[in-house]
């Protein structure tokens, strides 16, 4: 199953967890809040977004800062993510 690839990917799933708390982020923001390495979160982001997980924006007063966030199907994922999150820590 290579969708699932996506979530094997060191942060993925804190990524989404974190995209799904705050909306939209920077990377700095995920730099700062996921607890991994940033060349993880750079091999991360390609392989969430070619899954359909994430979707980046360039802002309008920074063209250079991107903005990563949740697309429908990720928010999707990050329901359910959330779920096991909450069963795990029962």
């Amino acid at each position: 199953m290579p969708e699932l690839e996506a979530l094997e990917q060191t942060g993925s799933v804190r990524i989404i967890l974190l995209l799904s708390r705050r909306g939209d982020v920077t990377l700095t923001d995920l730099r700062d809040n996921v607890g991994c390495s940033i060349s993880s979160i750079y091999n991360a982001l390609p392989k969430l977004k070619n899954a359909g997980i994430i979707q980046e924006s360039l802002e309008a007063d920074f063209p250079r800062r991107r903005r990563i966030s949740l697309t429908a199907k990720g928010k999707r994922v990050a329901e359910k993510l959330a779920d096991v999150e909450r069963i795990l820590s029962e």
